[in-house]
């Protein structure tokens, strides 16, 4: 006969036995705990992994935008600072390389979210007679930074290969047409193409500041507290023309286009994060790499005895031979300076022209062939440095380099107003315009710049000012105060104009699924 139980029998286990089931469940707990660390290492290792390479694949506009930033004017910029006023400078590449990335950030929010450059914002929303004005005023700032550019390569190609700087001018023009022919194949290309010509620059100046013998002491007082030695506002002009560039706002904001995203919030911001991100890693290249040119004049070329020429004097076209004349026992930095010198201007030259062309189009709405493009925006700044190069000769050029500069500082405003009006505007951005905390922080940085450039151009003493220029009180001198009344009022109109014109289309921005 079965018996039934309503229960299962209990197991009675002797006391050795607890203690082996009592090592399997720990044995199995111990597993189960190194099975559940192994998944979370390998989620984070994934995670890590997909966000590296989202940001490759965002790779390539911020480094086209950055190069901008160390071409021949900062070079040129740098040595007079350095050999000069050794590192009291360093301070202004440093704030002007901080306010170029948040101007830089609001183009990257207008091209992203808008779906617009800025070029093509400014044609919707100003009347024709501002907008050609405004075109011309970039379209000049263009050409004065260009200008730099290929003096500088032209410079570089005498120190290398012994050539006139007109014969240089001619090659800059065939070999940036050249690189710009990669965009027919993919503009990946064209980026990659930069991006190996500016760590061909870094690597260059890096190995001839470890040559010298920087003072960090120094150097950290020249960046942490400012100062504005006598005789250096052209310097302080042409550095902060060389960093807060115009052009880099219309390139950046028509740049993170290139680049397909779905059009929702979430993936948006994801492209917005990288961009940024994309964005900062060669500015502070940039930044290092201005730190280096600036150590390497102020090392070898202030107040140093075996210099026999003023401060003032020295410039691109004679560092190889001064270099020389300090450092005799290491006759590769002649080299390396030309080289890098080289490769900074060419990389440079190629990143004017492609915003040459954004702001050609955004402003004219000129529909033309890639090459057409190309060589019309090359043709525009080849014949002025082909004028410079031939009636100046190289210490005109070295001259033609910091006014240049500072003509792009006085023209800052005329890109950096327009972004701000649209980038606050709900027309143009949506949900996306700028917090009000942003809002104000731009506004009061914008209007600092603007009032700066003012008060260097007209205010500042010195021997190199426009005040002392026109202390002679003799007719020339009376006209130029004349003619200086009429163009600081009209600049001053310009900008009050800028700033009170509202905002009158909308964007694409509206678009966006949630």
């Amino acid at each position: 006969m079965i018996e039934s139980f309503d229960s299962p029998p209990e197991v009675i286990l002797s006391e050795g036995s607890s203690k082996v089931v009592r090592h399997l469940e720990l044995q199995v707990e111990s597993c189960m705990n190194q099975t559940e660390k192994k998944n979370k290492f390998r989620y984070y290792w994934k995670n890590i992994y997909s966000w590296f390479i989202g940001l490759i694949k965002f790779a390539g506009p911020g480094w086209l935008v950055c190069i901008g930033l160390i071409d021949a004017g900062n070079y040129e910029g740098d040595i007079q600072a350095g050999a000069s006023f050794q590192y009291k400078l360093i301070w202004v590449i440093w704030w002007s390389a901080v306010i170029e990335v948040l101007f830089q950030i609001l183009s990257i929010r207008l091209g992203l979210y808008a779906r617009m450059d800025l070029a093509q914002a400014c044609r919707k929303n100003y009347p024709p007679l501002a907008r050609y004005v405004l075109w011309i005023i970039n379209e000049t700032s263009m050409v004065a930074s260009d200008l730099t550019q290929v003096i500088g390569f032209s410079i570089a190609c005498e120190i290398l290969f012994h050539m006139p700087l007109y014969a240089g001018v001619l090659l800059s023009f065939v070999t940036t047409l050249l690189i710009l022919s990669l965009q027919y194949w993919n503009i990946r290309y064209l980026e990659l193409a930069v991006v190996a010509i500016m760590f061909t620059m870094c690597v260059t100046f890096f190995i001839q500041w470890s040559m010298v013998d920087t003072d960090g002491a120094e150097m950290m007082k020249g960046w942490i507290i400012p100062s504005l030695p006598s005789g250096s506002t052209l310097v302080v002009l042409a550095q902060v023309g060389c960093c807060i560039m115009p052009q880099n706002l219309f390139l950046q904001s028509s740049m993170v286009q290139t680049r397909k995203v779905e059009s929702t919030k979430s993936e948006l911001h994801k492209a917005y994060v990288y961009n940024v991100i994309e964005f900062i890693l060669p500015m502070l290249l940039a930044f290092v790499a201005n730190l280096a040119v600036i150590s390497l004049a102020a090392v070898g070329f202030y107040k140093n005895p075996q210099i026999e020429i003023s401060s003032s004097d020295i410039s691109l076209s004679n560092t190889c031979q001064l270099l020389l004349t300090v450092y005799p026992e290491k006759g590769a930095g002649c080299i390396l300076f030309g080289l890098s010198l080289l490769a900074s201007s060419q990389s440079a030259s190629v990143s004017g022209t492609f915003a040459g062309q954004i702001v050609i189009e955004g402003f004219i709405d000129i529909k033309m062939s890639l090459w057409l493009r190309n060589l019309l925006t090359r043709a525009i700044t080849i014949v002025p440095a082909l004028i410079v190069a031939i009636l100046a000769g190289n210490q005109g050029s070295s001259l033609a380099l910091l006014i240049s500069s500072s003509i792009v500082s006085s023209t800052i405003p005329f890109a950096t107003f327009p972004l701000l009006k649209f980038t606050q505007s709900s027309k143009v951005m949506g949900s996306f315009k700028n917090p009000k905390y942003v809002y104000v922080i731009m506004w009061f940085i914008a209007i600092g710049i603007a009032v700066t450039n003012m008060y260097l151009i007209v205010g500042s003493q010195g021997d190199d000012t426009l005040q002392n220029s026109l202390s002679s009180l003799s007719a020339l001198s009376i006209l130029g105060i004349i003619a200086t009344i009429l163009i600081g009022g009209l600049y001053l109109a310009a900008l009050i104009y800028l700033i009170y014109y509202p905002v009158t289309f909308d964007s694409d921005v509206y678009q966006v699924a949630i």
